[in-house]
């Protein structure tokens, strides 16, 4: 239930006028997917990193940094 609050937030930005879109990104983390979304206020989000111990925390990274233009992730 971590996410609502973000969820949440995301709802009552879509109403504000943003330079921008909303970008969601999925990423084969091995396993599984993770889901990383950017606001158009440069927040960003990522949703399930994969499993313990056999997630892939250099493609994340890589798809994070490189493909979205990131340099944090504000809500994991």
């Amino acid at each position: 239930m971590k996410i609502l609050p973000f969820l949440s937030l995301l709802l009552v930005t879509s109403f504000v006028q943003a330079k921008g879109t909303l970008e969601v990104y999925w990423v084969d983390v091995e396993g599984g997917a993770a889901t990383l979304v950017v606001t158009p206020a440069g927040e960003s989000l990522l949703v399930d990193t994969g499993n313990p111990g056999t997630r892939d925390a250099g493609r994340i990274h890589q798809v994070a940094t490189k493909v979205a233009g990131i340099k944090k992730i504000d809500h994991l």
